[in-house]
């Protein structure tokens, strides 16, 4: 992104000294965010949903998702008539959704849990981009011993190239915690994102 931001209060329920003020402003700025056009707020702590996730990274990757209008459709839970259908078909096929294991569906309607979105963005950075996405020797241990709650993670390829990158930096006061079933709200999607810009990872 080649862009210049002011950042400011932007939305009724987001503050101007807010903690997540600039990454808020940069995701809605770049168009990979937007407000509820129901009541114009952002929605700062509301949980994301993991078709609205998959709408958000196909606006990040600039996908031309006319191409998939038509394409088939894999999921039994997904409305081909959906406003996300077509997000979704996309993500099949660049290899960043695979669904659930147990049942075969997308999960239409399910928040995104914070290792889910993370295993997204690995698999976006690995499939579509061809990034190196190789973590170092140590990174298991490191993540061990920072996040107090690392043993909990189940995709652990996703959340620990996130980590050692500076995906996610940690929640909480002392940012010890990855909180990796947890859903992702809102203000933590768009931190993501921003961290991403920052750090230049993708």
């Amino acid at each position: 992104w080649n862009i210049s931001l002011k950042f400011d209060k932007i939305f009724p329920d987001t503050t101007a000294d807010g903690w997540y003020n600039d990454a808020v402003t940069y995701a809605v700025s770049t168009g990979i965010m937007t407000g509820y056009q129901s009541n114009g707020l952002f929605g700062t702590s509301d949980s994301i949903q993991r078709q609205d996730f998959t709408v958000m990274l196909a606006r990040y990757a600039g996908a031309d998702l006319s191409a998939y209008a038509n394409a088939q459709n894999i999921f039994p839970d997904v409305d081909n008539n959906g406003y996300y259908a077509a997000a979704v078909k996309w993500g099949v096929d660049k290899g960043i959704i695979t669904g659930y294991t147990h049942n075969g569906m997308f999960g239409v309607g399910d928040s995104i849990s914070r290792e889910q979105l993370v295993t997204m963005l690995y698999r976006y950075a690995k499939n579509v981009l061809g990034k190196d996405v190789t973590v170092s020797a140590d990174a298991a241990t490191n993540a061990t011993e920072k996040f107090n709650d690392y043993n909990n993670v189940t995709l652990n390829e996703g959340v620990l190239w996130a980590t050692e990158k500076g995906v996610i930096t940690g929640k909480g006061e002392n940012h010890d915690a990855i909180d990796p079933q947890g859903n992702a709200q809102r203000c933590e999607v768009a931190q993501i994102m921003y961290n991403i810009f920052k750090n230049d990872i993708l």
